[in-house]
């Protein structure tokens, strides 16, 4: 009977199989990681698109805003996501960017979802916005809660949805933007009728005064 023979294992072949060992320990930490942020409205709408996203909507965080308003659709809930993705589509960031700007990411993507479901609804302002990861509600006028994992964020807002004149903010946070007024026209200026004599230019110079006569002796 003829035992096999057992090939040698070879230094690459164990230094994979090293590395696949070593990945394998770290993937379950990577994934449980979850860090919780409270990060600035302001700032957040700042370095994101969310302006533009908006228009004429406003925005409005803190659950009193909702108070008195002419509410069509009610609680509202999107969850936002932001990815190391520089686009929508396309390769990773080389970097992977800060907590920070991934909750900005998530943010924008959240505010872009209340955007669509207020003009499907026809609403003129999205208010009384609030925190709510996982159903537990953090009701702040002008922060957001986000929570970071490994390669992405994550931010969940609920919003009323209203129509028609809201009330004055206390602290408005995010309203469309204040039109320009344009320039005054230029008045417009008569031409000069067709074979006019140009008025004679202004003196440069005053003339002389007359000479005395001499006087006789």
């Amino acid at each position: 009977m003829k035992h096999a023979r057992l090939q040698p294992f070879s230094r690459s072949a164990a230094s994979a199989a090293l590395a696949a060992v070593v990945l394998a320990a770290m993937a379950p930490s990577a994934q449980a990681r979850n860090v919780r942020l409270m990060e600035s409205v302001p700032d957040a709408a700042r370095v994101t698109r969310v302006h533009d996203i908006l228009g004429n909507l406003e925005l409005r965080f803190g659950g009193d805003s909702a108070r008195g308003a002419n509410v069509v659709r009610r609680d509202v809930v999107v969850k936002g996501v932001g990815t190391t993705r520089l686009d929508d589509v396309g390769e990773d960031d080389r970097v992977r960017p800060r907590d920070h700007e991934l909750c900005a990411r998530a943010f924008e993507d959240a505010v872009t979802q209340l955007a669509f479901a207020a003009r499907n609804m026809r609403a003129s302002a999205i208010v009384g916005v609030v925190s709510d990861y996982e159903g537990t509600v953090f009701d702040d006028p002008g922060h957001f809660e986000c929570h970071v994992g490994a390669l992405k964020a994550a931010v969940t807002l609920r919003a009323q949805l209203v129509a028609g004149p809201i009330a004055p903010a206390v602290v408005p946070v995010i309203s469309p933007p204040v039109p320009v007024a344009p320039p005054p026209a230029p008045i417009p200026v008569a031409p000069a009728p067709v074979g006019a004599t140009p008025p004679p230019p202004a003196a440069t110079f005053q003339p002389l005064p007359p000479v005395p006569s001499p006087s006789p002796n």
